[in-house]
């Protein structure tokens, strides 16, 4: 049954949405009101044909399956064949992100099959390839560390009745996965020590997959069309981050007031290469990241910092006009701690850091009320010797 939805001013600037044909982004919108509560919908050219160009007789179903095709080439839809009667459907790739369902309504089609390899990496392009739990970047291709490989996390366990659905599933790594399942409930999520060495990992993947997709450019050269359609497929698995920002930073992604509270969601921006200064102040990534990235490699074993929200709490310090110097120090203070950071907790270093006992003191600086009884009580003395010695002179010269 079609449902209201809302469609983003951003949508339309949108450089994903924009580069597809008019046609193709009406039939996009309207997949907002043929999907359920989940963003799942049928999807046979018939149906989107009786649906959405009813009344538009030039459109025969041929047409609508190549306009469907465009949508599933540019990510935006995900199509599969789902339930006991082989439907063929499809999900809406960031419905949740860019959709506030406000009394949601439990689905009645099957959701996409977590057994097949594409539908998780499906749900890790949603999650910008970022471990919901940990918040750290998940290897695109296998690696041998298999803690460190993708895996899909239930939000709500399916021993608690939890379902596949996509509003219940997130990207994970395999260790913190598992790690959440072996906490007891209620706890809070720690990351597990099997991390360790998960940024070798990563880049160890995105050489291996930048190294696939150019090899796999030269050879479709010297390829017929259906061996290069086959080498497409085998690349989008292997997708490199330059293929995928745009699709991570689309404004169809959860940008605008729709899109607050789901923090977690948004891509990292790549790390810094272990040899660089901790908080070097040339270069072209921006100075948040770097601080982000040097607190994070002396302060995250046995932490269970985010990276997004240690990265926004510097950034709003950074543009309250805090010198990084200052700000650095207090980070250092928390990190040395173990103290959570937090607006709140980076007021309190700075407090600690600007007492008086934590500052050497100057001649004249930081005056104490005994300083200025003592400074008062000078003067007072001073300004009798004076009126004493001009008495003095006056009776000498009597």
């Amino acid at each position: 049954m079609p449902r209201i939805r809302t469609v983003k001013p951003e949508f339309w600037e949108d450089e994903v949405v924009g580069l597809l044909p008019r046609d193709a982004r009406l039939l996009f919108i309207s997949t907002f009101n043929m999907a359920d509560d989940e963003g799942l919908l049928r999807w046979t050219p018939a149906y989107i044909k009786a649906q959405t160009f009813m009344y538009d007789d030039d459109l025969n179903l041929k047409h609508v399956e190549s306009l469907m095709g465009m949508l599933a080439d540019a990510g935006l839809v995900f199509p599969y064949i789902g339930g006991v009667a082989r439907q063929q459907m499809a999900v809406v790739v960031n419905f949740r992100k860019h959709q506030r369902i406000n009394r949601p309504q439990k689905s009645k089609l099957p959701p996409p099959s977590l057994g097949n390899h594409k539908v998780r990496e499906m749900y890790a392009r949603r999650d910008g390839w970022i471990c919901q739990l940990c918040g750290y970047d998940i290897p695109r291709l296998p690696v041998v560390d298999d803690c460190h490989n993708l895996s899909i996390d239930h939000i709500r366990p399916q021993s608690a009745g939890g379902s596949d659905h996509p509003s219940n599933v997130r990207a994970a790594h395999q260790a913190c996965d598992k790690s959440r399942r072996d906490s007891p409930d209620g706890a809070d999520f720690v990351p597990p020590r099997s991390l360790a060495g998960l940024d070798e990992s990563v880049s160890d993947a995105l050489s291996r997959s930048v190294n696939a997709r150019e090899s796999a450019m030269n050879d479709s050269l010297n390829h017929s069309v259906n061996e290069s359609d086959a080498l497409w497929m085998s690349e989008d698995s292997s997708a490199t981050d330059s293929e995928l920002s745009s699709l991570n930073h689309s404004l169809t992604e959860g940008k605008g007031k729709e899109g607050k509270g789901r923090e977690g969601n948004t891509p990292l921006p790549p790390r810094q290469s272990p040899g660089s200064p901790a908080v070097a102040q040339t270069g072209e990534r921006p100075l948040p990241d770097r601080m982000t990235d040097a607190f994070l490699d002396r302060y995250r074993t046995g932490n269970a910092y985010k990276p997004r929200q240690v990265r926004q709490v510097i950034a709003d310090a950074l543009d309250n006009g805090t010198s990084a110097d200052e700000l650095w120090t207090a980070l250092e203070r928390l990190g040395s701690l173990s103290k959570p950071i937090s607006a709140g907790t980076l007021q309190f270093a700075f407090s600690e850091l600007r007492k008086p006992s934590n500052v050497i003191a100057l001649p004249g600086a930081y005056p104490t009320r005994e300083d200025a009884a003592l400074s008062k009580r000078n003067a007072a003395r001073d300004y009798l010797d004076q009126l004493a010695d001009q008495l003095r002179a006056a009776g000498n010269d009597q």
